[in-house]
């Protein structure tokens, strides 16, 4: 079993960490353009609960990337 801090969305495999593939999924983000980076920061999307999540946050559906 992993740590609380293994356990982290930035390790789960629901995590999309790619930025191209967030703005291609999110409508109208990449239009922000310079803006994006202040609007999400390191906030990526979450698939399993179709939200932004930051690197440091957990929840219980986590799954470890494989």
């Amino acid at each position: 079993m992993n740590t609380p801090a293994e356990r982290r969305c930035e390790h789960c495999r629901f995590c999309l960490r790619d930025r191209g593939g967030t703005e291609q999924l999110i409508p109208g983000l990449a239009m922000l353009g310079s803006a994006f980076g202040a609007s999400i920061g390191d906030s990526r999307l979450c698939r399993r609960h179709d939200r932004l999540v930051s690197p440091n946050d957990s929840c219980p559906a986590f799954a470890g990337k494989e």
